[in-house]
């Protein structure tokens, strides 16, 4: 009896612990969100969920523009634009709040119990309305609740978030100047430095409202204001557009030895001017003058102006070195002293600036047709680095180096100048943007496209297509326009192949060893041309290695044993086992050399550092026309087959088949010119190199 009790008990006890369980279990504590609770545990283990903290600025009609396309819920936030699927982002605006997110879709906020205060630093207001105004952050205008004068639309303001209340700063002192340099840190406005505030905002206020970096406000230009706050730059706002007719040159020194210059020795042909600070010193016709760091004009400003009493008038620069007799320049000049030495600046109109370009780019020999379309292409070219200065921190659009263009090497000649004028304001454009007006000498009879540089993965430019260079393809292209984008549908035409079928090693190997007299440029002494190195110096080669992955290591990778091609540093390649091409683009430049050796095997991409390397700086070229060429750093192209000899299966030699001479994206030169010689006009030509542009006169 007293056991079965006891069993009893203890069922009673365990039924007992179960109800109480039960009851436990079914009772949820009052203004606690269980299911929500649950969620946020979810959200904690889910690895692809990431928990941030943001501050919530605009959500459905306060988002004015800036959401296009966009078929679900979106908020707009300080850490950007999310679609959010939980309705509390709509009630916790200028709140900070822990957000759950998983990629750009906030899952969840929180809501913090202690709030700082947030600010918007120089935002855009274009707007103001009776109790809201329109700003403008991120390419976003947005609405924000604030009362204010309608004399404040159009301004720059601080807007000053904190617990859901706003307010805003308005900033109305400003300056105006020609800018003449941009930095990280200052900005030169007419000769005088301005010192950037920490969170500087630049904003395009004309066609489409942009913020833009500070690199591209316009050089050499006064259609931008600048606004300040205890003395800084806040924000730049470039007002209107302007037709840019005046270039920024910053002239090399010696025989283009760098940017900085010892000493300045110049005079004019006519009557000119030192400007330094306030006070101006004339000099007569003939009169020379040497500038140096040292020198006393230096003494009243960082900056001296030197302008020329004629509009036809030239200044000679004793002091530097060009494959012409005499460097003579129009326009004005600016010799800024820096802790580096002085800067020299050319600023001249940009027609004048092509009549020493495009002879110096291209012969004045050849025929009309083609110079106009090189004229074109200089234009083009500046004019794109002028809307974008190519080197703002000196103040300057471009340099007269091949970094950009060769500009004042050969004397202005009466051909070129001819061609230039007769474009004059003419612009090659894609859409409403100047092209990349790129071009370079001589083509192997195929042109390629922009992954040459950038790498097998980058996207293309449509207007920079691979193509034949070839009588059948020009007749294409003078036929029915293919749609922007598509690749050129050069047919077979006498069993040639088309771009894509170039990138096969066997394809481009047959077509450089053939001659083909359908092809433009079949007669060009660069048409075809050899390398011979018979015996390889693997420590020059390391060399030309290591130089290049410290330039570009994204493309110089290294074989490894667990994860493929890397880029790190190189080291040594040992006894070479194997040099090949192992990828090409379309029209077949070589876009992949492996080096395999007994120490390390690597793999060298883009045309640039396949022709570095493979050129030990001792060999001539020779040409197709058995003329032999100097190649100190590059061979002529990347348009090439390698055939190596080797002894006991090691390779100690190579030999290389090219053809044409540059990088083969844009215009060859000498493609242009046999194309006029063929009777095709100017805008044929271009038509035929940047497929869908068209020609517009600007000015």
């Amino acid at each position: 009896m007293e056991k079965r009790a006891r069993m009893w008990l203890k069922a009673l006890l365990v039924i007992a612990g179960l109800m109480l369980f039960c009851f436990m279990a079914g009772r949820r504590e009052p203004g606690i969100d269980y299911e929500k609770e649950a969620r946020l545990k979810q959200y904690e283990a889910d690895e692809s969920i990431e928990k941030i903290q943001i501050m919530l600025l605009a959500y459905g009609d306060l988002i004015k523009e800036g959401a296009d396309g966009q078929q679900s819920a979106v908020v707009l936030t300080t850490d950007g634009m999310y679609t959010y699927e939980s309705e509390e982002v709509e009630t916790a605006l200028y709140r900070q709040v822990t957000a759950y997110i998983r990629e750009d879709t906030i899952l969840e906020v929180v809501e913090r119990g202690t709030q700082e205060e947030i600010t918007l630093s120089n935002l855009w207001v274009s707007e103001v309305e009776e109790a809201r105004i329109l700003c403008f952050m991120s390419g976003v205008s947005f609405y924000v609740p604030f009362r204010t004068e309608a004399e404040n639309r159009e301004q720059v303001a601080d807007i000053v978030l904190k617990d859901g209340a706003v307010d805003c700063r308005f900033k109305k002192e400003k300056t105006t100047g020609k800018l003449l340099r941009v930095t990280d840190t200052t900005i030169s406005l007419s000769g005088k430095e301005f010192p950037l505030a920490q969170e500087v905002k630049a904003y395009r206020l004309y066609g489409d409202l942009q913020e833009i970096a500070l690199r591209d406000l316009p050089i050499g230009y006064e259609n931008t204001d600048y606004v300040l706050e205890d003395g800084k730059i806040c924000a730049c706002l470039v007002s209107s557009e302007e037709n840019m007719e005046t270039i920024r040159v910053l002239l090399q020194s010696g025989n283009y030895g760098g940017r900085y210059h010892d000493q300045v020795a110049l005079s004019a042909d006519c009557g000119y001017t030192l400007q330094y600070g306030e006070k101006v010193q004339e000099y007569a016709a003939g009169e020379s003058v040497v500038i140096a760091p040292e020198s006393p004009w230096f003494a009243e400003t960082e900056r001296i102006v030197v302008s020329l009493s004629a509009n036809t008038g030239k200044m000679l620069l004793q002091s530097i070195q060009r494959a012409r007799e005499r460097t003579d320049y129009r326009g004005s000049l600016e010799i800024i002293k820096t802790g580096e030495g002085l800067v020299v600046i050319n600023e001249l109109l940009l027609e004048e600036y092509l009549y020493a370009v495009v002879p110096s780019e291209m012969p004045a020999s050849y025929p009309p047709e083609s110079l106009k379309a090189q004229a074109v292409c200089a234009r083009t070219y500046a004019y794109r680095n002028m809307e974008k200065a190519g080197l703002p921190e000196l103040g300057a659009h471009v340099d007269d180096s091949t970094a950009f263009q060769v500009y004042g090497n050969t004397t202005e000649k009466a051909e070129t100048t001819a061609a230039v004028k007769a474009t004059k304001g003419e612009l090659l454009l894609y859409g409403n943007e100047p092209v990349d007006a790129y071009y370079y000498s001589t083509s192997c009879g195929y042109g390629t496209d922009t992954r040459a540089w950038n790498g097998a993965d980058s996207e293309t430019v449509p207007y920079l297509c691979a193509r034949a260079i070839s009588g059948s393809a020009a007749e294409s292209s003078q036929g029915e326009q293919e749609e922007a984008g598509d690749a050129p549908k050069a047919a077979k035409e006498g069993g040639y192949p088309t771009p894509e079928e170039m990138r096969q090693e066997a394809v481009f190997a047959q077509f450089i060893a053939q001659g083909q007299p359908d092809y433009f440029e079949s007669g060009e002494a660069w048409y075809r041309w050899k390398y011979i190195v018979d015996e390889i110096d693997i420590g020059e080669m390391e060399r030309r290695l290591a130089d290049r992955y410290a330039l570009q290591p994204q493309f110089i990778l290294t074989e490894t044993d667990d994860a493929g091609y890397v880029s790190q540093s190189v080291g040594k390649i040992g006894v070479l086992r194997e040099l090949d091409i192992v990828e090409r683009n379309a029209g077949g430049n070589a876009a992949g050399l492996r080096i395999e050796g007994s120490e390390g095997t690597y793999l060298v991409q883009t045309e640039y550092n396949i022709r570095y390397i493979l050129n030990n700086g001792q060999h001539p070229v020779i040409r197709g026309d058995g003329s032999e060429s100097a190649s100190p750093m590059l061979l002529p192209s990347a348009f090439l087959v390698i055939t190596t000899g080797k002894e006991n299966g090691d390779v100690i030699g190579y030999s290389i088949s090219g053809g044409g001479y540059g990088h083969g994206i844009g215009m060859s030169q000498n493609g242009a010119k046999n194309m006029a010689l063929a009777g095709m006009t100017q805008e044929q030509i271009l038509s035929f190199f940047y497929e869908g542009s068209r020609l517009e006169k600007m000015y």
